[in-house]
């Protein structure tokens, strides 16, 4: 088996086994998946002269591939910190997504050595697509990061910090401050609820979801991330338009 096909095998089979069980971190709480930029077929690589001069020899195709790589392990290495700083991320979650996280770091550098000292163009070409057909670092491992962070992190605190917050406020609003209020306030300390109810909607089975898709089944069909990016943006919103209502309350009460 080529040296290729060996990488190609390895990431099939290395999301569970390339780097063993490592102990790394999870995407900030809430923080966005970065733009899904691997594509298939994968870009030719552009000449430095001209972003849209296809690139023709050897050296060109080898710094192409040299910026990709190094773009890609520097993207991982931020995911792995931010995975690894962070506390609510389950035990299961966070094993499974640094062991994605880290088997990408390995293929990327495994490519990115085997491409710069390689000898032969078409062969430099084949490895070099490799780098976005493979391994899909924007478009699954990234992401998955991000969602499942933002699914542990509303399960274990948001939510509860804001059901904490609009209960609060629903006691003042029916004690203290009773004089203050009004049916629109009422109907924001409703939807507080309601958003809060929407965001756990949200992320129920998110990660889980997010966590099963691979790079396999994104070759086979673009959209599979689709309905987690759905689900975190519906989550987003939920959870601004709570801690909206929460403030537009408090203003009420001061």
């Amino acid at each position: 088996m080529t040296e290729l096909g060996v990488l190609s095998v390895n990431r099939t089979i290395t999301r569970s086994s390339i780097l063993g069980v490592v102990a790394i971190t999870a995407f900030a709480a809430l923080g966005s998946a970065p733009a899904f930029a691997d594509a298939t077929p994968a870009p030719a690589p552009t000449s430095t002269a001209g972003p849209t001069k296809t690139l023709r020899t050897l050296t060109n195709v080898q710094e192409s591939a040299a910026t990709a790589t190094a773009k890609r392990i520097t993207s991982l290495n931020t995911a792995i910190t931010k995975v690894t700083a962070n506390a609510f991320l389950t035990a299961s979650n966070k094993s499974a997504l640094l062991e994605n996280l880290n088997n990408d770091l390995a293929g990327m550098n495994t490519l990115a050595t085997k491409i710069a000292a390689d000898t032969d163009l078409a062969q430099a070409k084949i490895d070099y697509a490799t780098i976005f057909t493979t391994y899909r670092v924007y478009s699954v491992s990234i992401p998955q990061a991000a969602y499942t962070a933002l699914a542990n992190t509303v399960t274990s605190k948001t939510a509860a910090q804001l059901t904490a917050e609009q209960t609060r406020l629903s006691g003042l609003l029916s004690g203290k401050d009773s004089s203050k209020s009004t049916a629109a306030l009422q109907a924001s300390l409703t939807d507080t609820t309601a958003q809060i109810g929407n965001a756990g909607s949200a992320v129920a089975g998110l990660a889980a979801g997010s966590l099963a898709a691979t790079p396999e089944q994104y070759d086979g069909n673009h959209d599979v991330m689709k309905p987690f990016k759905a689900s975190a943006t519906t989550a987003r919103a939920a959870l601004k338009q709570a801690r909206t209502d929460a403030k537009t309350i408090r203003s009420a009460l001061k």
